[in-house]
């Protein structure tokens, strides 16, 4: 099938995609491709468009140093706020298998004070991919979703999401993957009241706990960090992954 494949890295207007409707059937085109930017990469799948491919920059010091370094194990959750968890447990079937990596499995939790929590193996060894599902299922079910994770056991992060658009996110050590701008390092600290709007919990119990730092050992352990932060967040259980979340009960297995 021939494409016309274009570059363009703004958010896609009703506009830009007539006009790429336009110019795909004056070239006999049966498909379009985008190479956008990482920024405005959402809108795109909103407006219809499936992410096929990825260009990843890192720099060449920062790689081999993490080549030459061990790190711990990362573990993460989504919580989706629903109690409806047969409509959970079909988004996530639906979804995991079409994510990169070859998920083994995946684990819904009954629902816990209004919570339906999702745990998958592939998301606790891929973080960037539980951000990923966690985006789908938001946007799928048109719900509120947090995702929270444990990242090589140095770092803690959340991502909040409503209607599959990001609305805020927290990392305990902004350049713990390397140097960021000023006003990143910055979007990277918690809104402590808009959580606590979203999520019912206490603003100022949020803002004791989500803390950032130049480096981990200035924060307690990621382990203890990531139990604290979900209490502060009113989000249910500790459970530390898809391994843990498997023998709880009541626990939807998927087994891949």
């Amino acid at each position: 099938m021939s494409e016309l494949r274009v570059r363009l890295e703004e958010a896609p207007s009703e506009d830009a995609l007539r006009d790429l409707v336009s110019r795909a059937r004056d070239d006999g085109a049966g498909e379009i491709v985008v190479e956008t930017t990482h920024e405005a990469g959402d809108a795109w799948i909103r407006a219809g468009f499936m992410e096929v491919s990825r260009v990843l920059v890192a720099e060449v010091g920062s790689l081999e140093g993490r080549l030459g370094s061990e790190h711990e194990p990362s573990y993460g959750a989504i919580h989706v706020q629903s109690d409806d968890v047969d409509a959970v447990t079909r988004a996530v079937g639906q979804f995991v298998p079409r994510l990169p990596g070859g998920s083994t499995g995946s684990v819904v939790l009954p629902p816990r004070d209004g919570w339906t929590t999702v745990h998958d193996e592939l998301c606790d060894r891929e973080p960037e991919m539980l951000r990923r599902l966690a985006r789908e299922l938001s946007d799928r079910m048109g719900a509120f979703v947090v995702a929270t994770g444990a990242e090589e056991g140095s770092v803690v992060r959340y991502v909040a999401l409503e209607r599959g658009r990001v609305v805020d996110e927290y990392l305990s050590v902004p350049e713990h993957h390397g140097p960021l701008p000023p006003g990143e390092v910055i979007a990277l600290g918690a809104n402590p009241r808009l959580m606590a709007r979203l999520t019912g919990a206490d603003a100022d119990t949020i803002r004791a706990v989500a803390k950032t730092a130049r480096a981990p050992a200035e924060l307690p352990p990621a382990d203890e960090l990531f139990a604290s932060l979900v209490a502060a967040l009113a989000l249910p259980g500790e459970e530390r992954g898809y391994q843990e979340a498997r023998g709880l009960p009541g626990a939807v297995d998927l087994p891949r």
